[in-house]
């Protein structure tokens, strides 16, 4: 292992691996986690409003309710240059101790129509789950890693030759069957805590297929995807 290897390794480990804190040789135990930059999870019996930017959504909004300290939905409406979509975004966390935890987070997205924002193209839907390590960074700081897929299906339209034809903007697909796909993805984020109930976040990830980067086949546009938002704990 080169010298630049073992330097990024034991920045990752330093990260992500948790410290044991001992006292007169007794384990001290964890206290239960209570994170201030916390974009996912606003607290047992508490709800949290977010926007957002980035690609592919100019403009994105969530409404969610936590009604335990590790669980919580959304109901989340976006905008791209293209198309308009709203669905939802369940999210379950296991704590690994004091500052570290795993976190499955899995949108729903349903897309009315494929033909530009208001056209009368045949509807898509759209899931994402990921599986996330995320680590508290000091008191008001954190990050992630994490992995996971998208799948897309396209409900298609019939065209005048009794073809099925499915479009996602300028894109037109004509074919037989229902479209379909999946793909893999790996992403990054971090976010810091502006205030008692404000938290600042940025979240991205590559779209690939198999070991490469997602080419023609993928939906989306370009094969990454990132958010730059605020939540506000109520």
């Amino acid at each position: 292992m080169g010298t630049t290897s073992r330097l990024i390794f034991a920045l990752l480990a330093s990260l992500f691996i948790p410290r044991v804190a001992f006292a007169d040789g007794i384990d001290t135990p964890p206290s239960p986690p209570t994170w201030k930059a916390d974009p996912l999870f606003p607290g047992a019996g508490h709800g949290s409003i977010g926007v957002g930017s980035g690609v592919p959504f100019l403009a994105m909004g969530e409404a969610a309710y936590a009604p335990t300290s590790h669980f919580a939905i959304g109901a989340i409406v976006g905008v791209t240059p293209f198309v308009f979509g709203a669905g939802i975004r369940p999210r379950f966390g296991v704590p690994l101790g004091e500052r570290m935890r795993i976190s499955l987070v899995a949108p729903i997205l349903w897309y009315p129509t494929g033909d530009g924002l208001f056209g009368n193209g045949a509807p898509w839907f759209l899931a994402q789950p990921s599986l996330r390590l995320e680590r508290k960074l000091g008191e008001r700081f954190y990050a992630n890693v994490g992995a996971g897929v998208i799948a897309a299906v396209g409900f298609p339209a019939h065209g005048e030759g009794g073809q099925t034809v499915v479009t996602y903007n300028d894109r037109r697909v004509v074919g037989s069957g229902t479209p379909w796909g999946v793909w893999n993805t790996f992403g990054v984020g971090v976010a810091a805590s502006v205030a008692d109930c404000t938290t600042v976040f940025a979240d991205g990830i590559v779209i690939m297929r198999g070991d490469e980067l997602a080419g023609a086949d993928w939906i989306g546009g370009p094969p990454f995807a990132f958010t730059l938002g605020v939540t506000r704990t109520l």
